[in-house]
């Protein structure tokens, strides 16, 4: 009888150290809202007489009609996972929430298709990532080519810049987060285009959020531990200072390399580099892994603030120091995460202008002043 008490008291005891069971569901509870779905691509018709090729983008508007009220164009470019659909719907959020800015501006998110891209097979293709340097398109039967990506991003201005498709254009943004960031300061220091275009009265800004490296028109790099700036060792990194990280073996597109004229022209042009103030992890999966990407830091955040010392130290160095109109901020707290980036409250701002409706949960920003 004993033992039966104290096995009942046993089984009892466990019952009451089981885990409670959860309430009952609530079917009447609404779902969660899905994504919200992407319109169907467009094609912008790019390039010259017999010469012309399509690109496929996610636009707002209509293309080739009913642009006579657009007075600002976003480019948008894709990153490495090849995130065109979700650079759209963030930018096009943004531009929603102010009724003003939906009518006026153009939100086109770009994509460089590649060989294994079955619904974009007659348009360029680029093998995996050689794009994000501006890396040419494959020669291949049906293909138009071969184009660098530099040349798409040319024409995709000149596109925009045409007074007769779209009259009432003031601005041109290009703006990248990523790997498209990394394309995108090589297009700001290597093009030709951008004092034509602001010699027609059009703005145009390159907004570079969060770039895995940037191209040095030296070969200095940042000192890890003494601080400054000096030669990276060439035993460890051979080619440290070759393109598409430094100013050696430049592309063909580069008509002019000379690195000091180079500057000089790139200082003068309206860049704004963000950089995520958490995007810190030198463990990160799609971090630039390269010697030549090492040599300027260990992280995203440590390379740009890094290039963001240099670039201060180049316009300052010499008896005349060079007007440079460069704007670096960092956004408070946020990561490798483009939504956020975009979305900060300097991010906005970059992107439509200084009267842009803010949201509330934006993330703040800091102006950053490099010191060499």
């Amino acid at each position: 009888m004993m033992a039966l008490m104290l096995a009942l008291t046993l089984v009892g005891g466990a019952a009451v150290a089981q885990t409670p069971l959860p309430p009952p569901y609530n079917y009447d509870e609404p779902l969660p809202k899905g994504p919200r779905p992407l319109p169907a691509w467009q094609y912008l018709t790019l390039g010259e007489a017999k010469h012309t090729y399509r690109m496929p983008v996610y636009a707002n508007h209509k293309l080739g009609k009913g642009l006579k009220s657009i007075r600002r164009v976003i480019v948008v470019l894709p990153g490495a996972r090849r995130d065109a659909g979700q650079h759209y719907q963030d930018i096009e959020a943004l531009v929603n929430r102010d009724p003003a800015h939906k009518t006026d501006t153009l939100v086109l998110a770009l994509e460089f298709p590649t060989s294994v891209d079955a619904d974009f097979a007659k348009l360029p293709a680029w093998r995996k990532s050689s794009w994000e340097v501006g890396g040419k398109s494959i020669q291949a039967s049906g293909r138009p080519g071969p184009i660098s990506a530099f040349q798409v991003l040319d024409d995709i201005v000149k596109w925009s810049a045409d007074r007769k498709a779209i009259p009432a254009l003031s601005d041109i943004v290009l703006a990248a987060h990523g790997s498209g960031a990394q394309l995108l300061q090589r297009y700001a220091i290597l093009n030709d285009l951008d004092g034509t275009v602001r010699r027609e009265g059009l703005g145009l800004r390159y907004v570079v959020a969060n770039a895995p490296s940037y191209l040095y028109l030296t070969a200095e790099r940042p000192r890890r531990t003494s601080g400054g700036y000096a030669s990276y060792e060439r035993g460890i990194c051979p080619t440290y200072n070759q393109y598409p990280y430094g100013p050696q073996q430049f592309p063909a597109y580069a008509s002019d390399p000379g690195p000091a004229s180079l500057y000089v022209r790139y200082a003068s042009r309206d860049v704004v580099y963000l950089l995520g103030g958490a995007d810190n992890n030198p463990e990160d999966h799609g971090l630039d892994k390269h010697c030549a990407a090492e040599a300027q830091g260990a992280t995203r955040l440590s390379r740009g603030l890094g290039y963001l010392r240099y670039d201060h130290l180049l316009a300052h160095r010499g008896s005349s120091p060079i007007n440079l109109t460069h704007t670096p901020q960092r956004v408070m707290g946020v990561g490798h995460d483009a939504t956020a980036m975009f979305g900060s409250q300097c991010g906005t701002q970059a992107l439509l202008g200084h009267d842009a409706r803010i949201a509330e949960r934006a993330a703040s920003c800091e102006a950053i002043t490099p010191a060499p």
